[in-house]
């Protein structure tokens, strides 16, 4: 049925059906009467038409470098999911390897109507993506998952991988590993905090600090873990910022003949799917992916209420998940 039928069934006029639809003064009777034929009709707005009416949309954005990667579509899963439920839909943005098609894409939001944007990845924490923000969208919430930008009105949700970082490395030297090597795959603030929580530990042990870089993807870990063994070939645990580079080392060390964990631990980040689906299956530190694409879209949702003291940032606490890859710790 269209709104004209509903009218008329009623015996109101649009502009009353409108008022109802949209939450306008109408009289209890009337309004009574104009909710029972929308029930009995199942009639279901058009939210663009809301979105016009209303000079307001429903609707909020999504922006990710790469939806493939595992950890951006867990996120992305969670935040489209805790939106539809409390009635928000969501455009997701690709931005297809480089974040700066930003500015494009929130341009074209901005004319849209957009009401929320939420940033997926510490990729987007740079002074270009916050010249956009402030230039497009300088008035509606931003939120960013595993990020923090200082913007009025942007706010942030991550996890604490600096300290779940550390605490696997002092974990693994308490086990007796002593060279315990890291590899990372970028620069981004992130990879960072990983990066410091690995320093912090390797200090504390008085132990030396053998860090790697390498592509994202199973053959970055395979050419890093050729690269740590020819360098040292003591080394008897190596700590991944990413599963799937992990996945990668697991390949080579089993290889070349290194028993696993016996010969050489090896633990990775974000609790994919891939540590279940990979053999031996890999020990991780869970950064609590899903938990972060909930919580930011619980912020955006009481953001878009107006709610008073919404926090600027929530830090979500890391743990280690323990497979066949890591020896018996405590």
């Amino acid at each position: 049925m269209t709104i004209y039928d509903i009218a008329r069934e009623a015996g109101v006029s649009i502009a009353t059906v409108s008022r109802v639809l949209n939450g306008g003064k109408v009289g209890e009777a009337t309004r009574a009467k104009v909710q029972d034929v929308l029930d009995r009709s199942d009639y279901q707005p058009s939210r663009v038409a809301q979105g016009l009416a209303t000079r307001q949309s429903k609707c909020v954005a999504v922006m990710t470098v790469d939806i493939r990667d595992v950890h951006h579509a867990a996120i992305a899963y969670e935040i489209e999911r805790t939106m539809a439920a409390a009635g928000y839909s969501t455009i997701l943005c690709n931005l297809g390897g480089t974040p700066a098609r930003a500015g494009d894409y929130l341009r074209t939001l901005n004319a849209q109507q957009i009401i929320g944007v939420f940033f997926v990845g510490s990729v987007f924490v740079t002074p270009q993506c916050r010249e956009y923000i402030a230039k497009y969208v300088p008035d509606i919430p931003i939120l960013f998952a595993n990020a923090v930008l200082p913007l009025p009105n942007a706010y942030g949700v991550l996890s604490d991988e600096e300290d779940g970082t550390y605490h696997a490395v002092k974990r693994l030297a308490q086990a007796g590993r002593c060279n315990i090597a890291f590899v990372n795959d970028d620069e981004t603030e992130s990879e960072q905090h990983k990066l410091n929580g690995y320093r912090r530990a390797i200090q504390e042990c008085g132990l030396p600090e053998r860090c790697y870089r390498a592509e994202r993807s199973i053959e970055g870990g395979q050419f890093a873990t050729t690269r740590i063994l020819r360098q040292d070939p003591r080394t008897d645990a190596i700590v991944f910022t990413e599963d799937t580079t992990a996945v990668g080392g697991l390949h080579t060390l089993l290889i070349t003949g290194k028993r696993i964990p016996e010969d050489v631990a090896v633990i990775g980040c974000n609790n994919s799917v891939y540590c279940t689906i990979c053999y031996p299956q890999l020990s991780s530190i869970d950064n609590s992916l899903h938990e972060t694409g909930r919580t930011a879209a619980q912020q955006m949702i009481r953001l878009l209420n107006h709610e008073p003291d919404v926090e600027k940032t929530v830090c979500l606490p890391c743990r280690l998940v323990l497979r066949d890859t890591t020896p018996p710790m405590v």
